[in-house]
Formats: structure tokens, sequence, C-alpha cells
């Protein structure tokens, strides 16, 4: 990494850029079982400081390098668009519960599950999204907590499949083009079709892998 910043500030002087060391910050993600030890990387003569997770084209990458963070994030951008639409669609009269429907589809749908093609989405964190999901089905249904409709029907009346097939969707869609269409010198396909030659298994069990989150969903 330093290696690479002693490369990168030369080259910005060149072009006449100045990098802004108060916004520029350094995260490093150590190996599984190895104590953490922040970095010191330094840029034009100042040390960076070095942050937990930051947020690169829509996700959140993290120390811990799992989805939770992720999830939530998702979620809360998912309920503020749902928010936005409250008085222009969902309470406006006039508007047919079909074009609420596709609106949802369209705007909200899309912003909950981001980018959830390429993740290796747990249960804990499939329940997460369905709550949510359901919540907003109730709500442009009217169906209130005090009626005792099951998700399936929900589901069934608002014409909508369950969180649990859209991401079997996404994730089988995106791996069709993955092994099919991809280049094998490209760096996902190789990511995919590798295996690690060095490492050790943990005793108390294996974090599932993308691979096998996809043999479950074929």
């Amino acid at each position: 990494m330093q290696q690479s910043m002693n490369c990168f500030s030369p080259a910005c002087r060149n072009f006449g850029l100045t990098i802004s060391t108060k916004k520029t910050e350094v995260l490093n993600q150590p190996a599984p079982q190895k104590t953490y030890a922040e970095p010191t990387i330094t840029a034009v003569g100042e040390i960076l400081k070095c942050a937990d997770k930051f947020t690169y084209l829509g996700n959140t990458l993290s120390i811990s390098v799992n989805f939770d963070d992720e999830v939530d994030t998702h979620i809360a951008k998912g309920s503020s668009a749902f928010g936005r639409l409250r008085e222009s669609v969902w309470e406006r009269r006039g508007v047919k519960l079909s074009t609420k429907l596709k609106m949802y589809k369209t705007v909200v749908l899309p912003t909950l599950l981001y980018a959830c093609e390429t993740r290796t989405v747990y249960e804990c964190h499939a329940k997460k999204l369905t709550c949510f999901h359901m919540d907003c089905l109730r709500r442009l249904l009217k169906i209130t907590w005090q009626v005792k409709v099951s998700d399936t029907d929900v589901l069934s009346q608002a014409g909508l499949p369950s969180i649990y097939t859209l991401l079997r969707r996404a994730q089988v869609r995106w791996a069709d083009h993955l092994v099919v269409r991809m280049p094998d010198t490209r760096l996902p396909k190789r990511l995919f079709y590798g295996e690690l030659v060095e490492g050790k298994r943990t005793q108390d069990g294996q974090k599932k892998r993308f691979k096998v989150m996809l043999k479950v969903s074929l």
C-alpha cells in the first residue's frame, strides 16, 4: 500500500493535483485469526488516518469483512426511498394499487437489493431484508398488524416474489454471466474458480462461501 502511495503522489504532482490528507483514510483487512495492527501509511509527508469501514460505489467495506453493516445500510436506504414516495405515491388518491406496486418494484427493491448478486447472504441477513419487504407490502396493501394475514398471502395479493426468490434469481443470473460469458482472464472469474493454497480450517465450523450458497440456490 505504501509503495502504491509512493507512486501515486508524484503522479498527482505531475498533473497538478493535490492529495487532501484530511480526507484520505486507510483501511486494512487483516488475515483471518490474525491480530489487527493499524498500518502506518504516509502521503505528502503526513500519516494518513485509519478507518474501520468506508463506502465505495454503494458498498460498505469493513475490517470485519462481514455483511451485517451492509444489510443495515441497504435497509436504511430502502426505508428512505420508501418514505420519500409516501405523499406523492403511496398516500395519493387516484393512484391505483398496481401502479404503487410497480413503483415499489422499480424504486425501492433495487435500492434494497443493490449488488446482492455478488454477496454471500446468510439466513440472518435474509430475515432482516424479508421483514422490511413484508412491512412495506403490508403498508401498500393496507393490512394492519391486527389482521392475521400470512406472509404468503401478502405476497400473493401483491403479486411479488419473496426476498429469498429475488436473491436466488440475482445470484444465478450473475453466475450465468460469470461462467458462460466472462473471459477466463477476468479477475472475478479467476477468483470464482480459485482455491487457497495455504491456510487451516477453523474448528468451530466454516463460513459459507458464495459458491456454497450458489449450489444451494441451484
